[in-house]
């Protein structure tokens, strides 16, 4: 009895942590480009020539948009600050939604991958179609894929510290 009553609270807690993620993940693609711009923050706080010289003289073209970094270097940042956000956001959503699904049935960990990888593509869809829906937003087939490689990170993840965890109780 007392296992089975840590797995239901091992399960509560990750479907907490993977609502209360996916909400997060919504209320920020609802959100306009201005409201989630770091730029006006990164002007006052650091001088353009200053920003300048700590970038490398590069440009990256994005979905025909070509950013400079010596041009508008903290349009350059921002954009770096946003695929990353994009990463590190569905790495956690599919680490949750992996550690979410485990919980049920640990020796289901394939199953669990499986349905968390097609998580990863299905809530980066929505997510972009729903920015179609927000001001000065933009839906991208891009950052979807950018978004899938975030959750295949974060699937790493989990598989490196349970197999860490693993090695730890061997001892």
């Amino acid at each position: 009895m007392g296992n089975r009553k840590k797995t239901g609270m091992s399960v509560a807690v990750w479907a907490l942590l993977f609502a209360g993620w996916l909400t997060l993940v919504f209320t920020f693609s609802s959100q306009s480009y201005e409201q989630q711009s770091i730029q006006p923050f990164l002007r006052e706080h650091i001088e353009f020539h200053q920003l300048v010289r700590w970038l490398p003289d590069m440009t990256i073209t994005y979905n025909s948009s070509r950013i400079h970094s010596h041009s508008n270097p903290y349009h350059f940042v921002e954009f770096f600050f946003r695929k990353g956000a994009h990463v590190f956001v569905y790495a956690m959503l599919a680490g949750i939604l992996f550690m979410l699904l485990r919980s049920f049935n640990k020796k289901r960990w394939l199953r669990a991958m499986l349905l968390t990888l097609v998580a990863a593509i299905i809530v980066p869809s929505l997510d972009e179609w729903n920015q179609l829906q927000s001001p000065n937003r933009t839906g991208n087939a891009t950052d979807v894929w950018l978004d899938f490689a975030g959750g295949c990170l974060g699937l790493l993840v989990c598989f490196i510290l349970l197999g860490l965890r693993k090695l730890w109780r061997k001892r």
